[in-house]
């Protein structure tokens, strides 16, 4: 059964793009996906993400299979009160954390570390969503540095982490310290180029890659192309494509 660990509900404001769970649901049976994380993909853009969250809670309750990561904005107060009820839910696997979209340093997650693992959940971290040199004019919005999530991540061990939207080059340039760090994982998402998936894998190690969509935002049979054109092992497309993500999830236990 194959788990995409990096899925979106809602509207892009840049382009027409957006989620829907039919839509998703359609998705999902087509390309033979059986599991997924979401996120409010226009909660990227509330300074208080709160009311993308809870449509998305609601949109997949009772949807066995569709795991959420609520979005958390650390410069919202209360927000380790939000964290805690977010954990109370059966559905809840994860908190998205995106300091670039919401203003904040990465180091700022600091605190979040601890949040998650007294919870059991995930911090995934969004790096980006799409290709800085194509952004409208008017948003200047870098990219989170993959470097400081991977140095948080080795200093608390407690805690599991996932990287949201890493790029080929990203990955293989840290791969080395990507390999030593038990406690992170890397999604698929923006993985990109001439045979990249069997590069990453060289990279990082396969049990450390998330196949992962960005859907709506990528197509998902693009995804679905870079693994069957990587010449993966059984072993290691098993490992990229479901069992890494229900360790970094801890989805089997959930379930």
């Amino acid at each position: 059964m194959i788990f995409d660990a990096a899925v979106y509900l809602g509207a892009w404001p840049f382009r027409a793009i957006e989620g829907t769970v039919p839509g998703l649901t359609r998705t999902m049976d087509d390309s033979g996906i059986g599991q997924a994380i979401l996120s409010p993909l226009d909660g990227l853009f509330h300074e208080d993400p709160q009311s993308a969250n809870q449509r998305v809670l609601r949109q997949i309750r009772g949807r066995p299979g569709l795991w959420a990561a609520p979005l958390i904005n650390l410069r919202i107060t209360g927000w380790q009160g939000r964290a805690e009820d977010f954990a109370r839910l059966p559905q809840v696997r994860a908190l998205r954390f995106a300091p670039t979209f919401h203003g904040y340093p990465v180091e700022a997650l600091r605190e979040a570390a601890h949040c998650v693992a007294q919870h059991g959940l995930t911090a995934v971290v969004q790096l980006r969503l799409s290709d800085e040199r194509f952004h409208p004019v008017f948003l200047d919005l870098p990219a989170a540095s993959l470097e400081q999530v991977i140095a948080l991540a080795s200093e608390t061990p407690s805690a599991r982490w996932v990287v949201s939207a890493p790029r080929l080059g990203e990955i293989t340039s840290l791969g080395e310290q990507v390999r030593q760090t038990r406690n992170l994982w890397l999604d698929t998402s923006h993985v990109d180029g001439l045979d990249c998936m069997r590069r990453a894998c060289d990279a990082v190690g396969p049990e450390r890659l998330l196949f992962s969509t960005c859907w709506p935002f990528f197509y998902t049979r693009s995804a679905l192309l870079k693994m069957e054109e990587a010449g993966l092992s059984a072993e290691e497309s098993r490992a990229v494509m479901s069992a890494n993500a229900a360790a970094a999830f801890s989805t089997e236990t959930a379930a």
